[in-house]
């Protein structure tokens, strides 16, 4: 009977498993904090590829009033 792995441990052997296959040697000191960052980014994955409006993207949206403001 197999055991399921707790979500930390999985998410702890998927970042070793990366870190391996990019030849990365993380020092133990060090470890706890890159991990963390995977963990975030892992987390933040499910938002990069959602459909967003024009309020999600203020930077890309503009005011006619204000391009034409010069006129």
């Amino acid at each position: 009977m197999m055991t399921e792995i707790p979500d930390e441990a999985a998410l702890a052997l998927e970042f070793d498993v990366f870190a391996r296959r990019a030849g990365l040697d993380i020092p133990a000191d060090r470890r706890a904090g890159v991990f963390a960052g995977f963990k975030d980014l892992r987390r933040m994955l499910a938002l990069l590829r959602q459909p967003r409006t024009a309020a999600d993207e203020p930077a890309g949206t503009y005011s006619i009033l204000s391009v034409t403001r010069g006129l």
